[in-house]
């Protein structure tokens, strides 16, 4: 790997695997300009995973999009960025933990993993990310999406 600063090759001082997130860490010194750096390896799930949309298309895994519709679930809350960002990290440490691991999963199973870790979180947001998912118009549709 190149230097962010100098273009010159790096090695790996250390290196460690980050079970939980699926990536390993690793500290680089340039051999140029003597910097360090650390950089994170991980996974392109873009690449290893397929999601079947509910109309039976199928697109390549986007972690923005999955992201994208957890902010908008909690942007109501203080700090939005930092909390969508952690819960995403969240739903894929409990989606990619199944063993063997499917090469394309259902939106369906997502969405419900959304929904199960955003309920632990913040009930509210369990309620708005289930409205943009379900046609919740009812409030006995909202105590039974809860009870789920």
């Amino acid at each position: 790997m190149e230097c962010i600063y100098c273009g010159n090759e790096t090695k790996v001082t250390n290196s460690r695997p980050q079970k939980l997130d699926f990536q390993t860490w690793r500290r680089r010194k340039c051999l140029g300009c003597h910097a360090t750096v650390t950089t994170l390896e991980a996974y392109s799930l873009g690449d290893a995973l397929r999601v079947e949309k509910k109309n039976g298309s199928y697109e390549p895994f986007k972690k923005d999009k999955l992201l994208l519709s957890i902010y908008k679930a909690v942007d109501h809350l203080d700090n939005p960025i930092d909390t969508a960002t952690s819960l995403t990290a969240t739903v894929l440490r409990h989606s990619l933990k199944a063993k063997p691991l499917d090469a394309v999963v259902p939106s369906k199973k997502i969405a419900k993993q959304v929904a199960l870790v955003l309920k632990r979180y913040n009930a509210a947001a369990s309620v708005r990310y289930l409205s943009f998912q379900t046609n919740l118009q009812l409030p006995n549709d909202v105590r039974r999406s809860l009870k789920k």
